[in-house]
């Protein structure tokens, strides 16, 4: 007899833009030219971007799909707007959806993302409240926040008040009922070993989630942030457990599969977009 598996699609940092981002003025304006230096505005490109890698998880037949932060550019709520069109036309069922936030969902203020869950992404609530489990086949995914109120020159994560408490109580459940866990967060929990870079960019929390990670086989990471796909082992020589996807919004290869059965986590090979650049299509 075939187990049967789970099988989760991983999507992060699509940093959605909203059209007429040009009549934004003063300190807004400033914000918005800070966090996207580097990075060309163009977000009718952006959208056609995390259109595409949608459709290409909602293809892949993946029973879930989690999507880990830095969703919208700022946090502004024509951003989350854009969001939620582009997965409602998308096909995916709002049950089979994950949604977490990262630091630039938070850079419009700190109520962003709760008036997004309880405005457009409301269809998202059940499955993308923080600290809630959703329990899957063999697999139970656990939404976490690492976002929080800061200026824009800074990028750092930590978790709210009692979401490790929730990840204790999630471990002990999932490890009774043989399934694998899942934190699904932004931030990497790791420490950054630049102390500057641990001050601006770093996750506050990387030893208290460290210890939990390393009491805990079969607890696993899915994070973005870093827009670099990466696999890491909680400790020196073992199977990794902690992994990131390329970001939408730059990234050549930005969807990453993974298969959840006898309580552990693995990827699959990660997937190409074919034409995924920011030149329009």
């Amino acid at each position: 007899m075939i187990e049967p598996m789970t099988q989760v699609a991983h999507l992060s940092d699509l940093h959605l833009l909203e059209d007429n981002h040009e009549e934004r003025r003063g300190a807004a304006r400033r914000r918005l030219a800070y966090i996207s230096l580097g990075r060309a505005y163009e977000p009718r490109a952006r959208r056609d971007r995390a259109a595409r890698a949608l459709a290409a998880a909602r293809s892949s037949g993946a029973d879930h799909l989690v999507l880990t932060g830095d969703l919208t550019e700022d946090g502004a709520p024509a951003q989350f707007t854009i969001l939620a069109e582009l997965l409602a036309a998308s096909g995916w069922a709002p049950e089979r959806v994950t949604l977490i936030p990262g630091n630039h969902d938070a850079y419009d203020g700190a109520a962003a993302w709760d008036d997004a869950l309880s405005g457009p992404l409301g269809a998202y609530r059940t499955t993308s409240t923080l600290g809630a489990p959703v329990r899957l086949h063999g697999l139970t995914i656990l939404p976490l926040s690492t976002s929080v109120a800061q200026h824009y020159t800074r990028s750092r994560g930590e978790l709210q008040e009692g979401a490790l408490a929730a990840v204790e109580s999630a471990a002990a459940d999932s490890r009774r009922s043989g399934a694998a866990l899942v934190l699904a967060m932004h931030h990497p929990p790791r420490r950054n070993p630049l102390l500057p870079l641990q001050w601006i960019d770093g996750f506050r929390d990387h030893v208290a989630l460290g210890a939990l990670l390393g009491a805990h086989d079969h607890v696993h990471v899915l994070h973005g942030h870093t827009h670099l796909a990466t696999d890491h082992a909680v400790r020196p020589g073992a199977t990794p457990r902690i992994f990131a996807t390329e970001a939408v919004v730059d990234g050549s290869s930005p969807l990453r599969l993974y298969t959840a059965r006898h309580g552990r986590l693995r990827p699959e090979a990660r997937v190409a977009l074919a034409r995924l650049s920011l030149a329009p299509a």
